[in-house]
C-alpha cells in the first residue's frame, strides 16, 4: 500500500514538468494561429477593395469617389497605412473598353509581440484589380 502513494507523487510532478515544457510552444503555435488569421482577414479586406474600386471606376465615377468607395469596402482597416492608385487618372479620361486598374496598398504589422519578434514591423499586402469600361 505504501509504495502506489509514492507512484502516484512522481506521476504528479512529471505532469507539471510536462506542461511547463509545452505549454510556451501551445501559446506560440496558438498566437501565431491568430496573427495569421487577422493577416488572411486584412488581405481579403484589401481584395475586396480593390474590386469595389475598380467596380466603381468602370461605371464612369471620378477618382475622389472610387477613393471613398475603396476606404468605405476596407473601413475595418486603419485608413492612414492604405494606399489607393487609380490607372489611368480621370484627367486622361477614359472611354468604354478601356481597361481600369485599382490598386490598393495596406501596411500590416501584427498583433502579438510574441510573432512579431519572429517577422518583419510590417508586411506590404496588396491586390489589384482590372476592368474595362463599360
Amino acid at each position: 500500500m505504501g509504495g502506489s502513494r509514492i507512484r502516484t507523487r512522481k506521476r504528479s510532478g512529471q505532469s507539471l514538468v510536462e506542461t511547463a515544457l509545452i505549454l510556451p510552444l501551445l501559446l506560440l503555435l496558438l498566437t501565431g494561429i491568430i496573427d495569421f488569421g487577422l493577416l488572411f482577414n486584412s488581405y481579403l479586406v484589401i481584395s475586396n477593395a480593390s474590386r469595389e474600386g475598380a467596380r466603381r471606376a468602370v461605371t464612369g465615377n471620378t477618382d475622389a469617389q472610387i477613393r471613398a468607395a475603396v476606404y468605405s469596402a476596407a473601413s475595418v482597416l486603419d485608413p492612414a497605412r492604405l494606399n489607393i492608385t487609380i490607372f489611368p487618372d480621370e484627367s486622361v479620361g477614359r472611354s468604354t473598353g478601356d481597361p481600369v486598374t485599382v490598386t490598393v496598398t495596406y501596411e500590416y504589422s501584427m498583433v502579438t509581440p510574441i510573432i512579431g519578434a519572429f517577422f518583419p514591423e510590417t508586411f506590404e499586402i496588396e491586390s489589384g484589380t482590372t476592368m474595362r469600361c463599360e
